[in-house]
């Protein structure tokens, strides 16, 4: 089954026009700070763990407990 890019998530964009190849970014960003269990699932089977590691190195977004949970889950450092 296809993810469906969640309303409450992406609700400032058009989600028929997201894609993970060129958005990657701004999705693993949303995810991360916003996403459920579900959402998170699908993340670290769609993106590489690199993509996720950059995103949470780059992003001018997450909070402090998110990073804290990338730290603890391997996706930073």
């Amino acid at each position: 089954m296809a993810y469906q890019y969640k309303k409450s998530l992406f609700w400032d964009v058009d989600r028929n026009r997201l894609s993970p190849d060129k958005d990657w970014f701004f999705i693993v960003e949303r995810i991360l700070e916003f996403g459920d269990i579900d959402d998170l699932v699908w993340l670290k089977e769609t993106f590489s763990k690199e993509k996720i590691k950059n995103t949470v190195q780059k992003s001018r977004i997450l909070s402090d407990k998110t990073r804290a949970y990338c730290k603890a889950s391997g996706y930073a450092s």
